[in-house]
């Protein structure tokens, strides 16, 4: 019973770590602020996300940054680039004309399982759609 137990447990830890994901979450209401110091007018505020897992350098499941929502295989889209694609795309879809104050973060996470050379690599980038 234990030995089931704990290969049940570890089928569902690693099928969560192979999984990868791309998001893109707009805020439209400011409570009457502005988000911008210049005589914009404000649209949205528009935050993108990806991550995904590698075997050293190299990608193996990640979200998509061509189809937001999907999971890519082989696709290296965890990177700024890619994420500042979709945000400044979703930021022109809402109207904008100007996508300001982009901020960005990355990184990635040593993944402590045989042979050690799994990674978790994460990349998020927001930013102020204006008109």
């Amino acid at each position: 019973m234990f030995k089931k137990l704990a290969y049940m447990a570890a089928v569902t830890a690693s099928a969560s770590i192979i999984t990868g994901c791309a998001s893109v979450d707009v805020a439209k209401e400011f409570n009457t602020q502005r988000v911008t110091v210049e005589r914009t007018t404000p649209v949205a505020h528009v935050n993108g996300s990806t991550w995904g897992l590698y075997c050293l350098n190299i990608p193996l499941i990640t979200g998509s940054t061509k189809e937001v929502g999907q999971i890519a295989f082989g696709e290296d889209s965890v990177n700024i680039q890619s994420v500042v694609d979709i945000v400044t795309k979703k930021s022109k879809m809402l109207g904008a004309t100007k996508t300001t104050d982009l901020t960005s973060s990355n990184g990635s996470t040593w993944i402590p399982i045989p042979p050690f050379v799994f990674f978790l690599k994460a990349t998020e980038v927001s930013g102020n759609a204006v008109k």
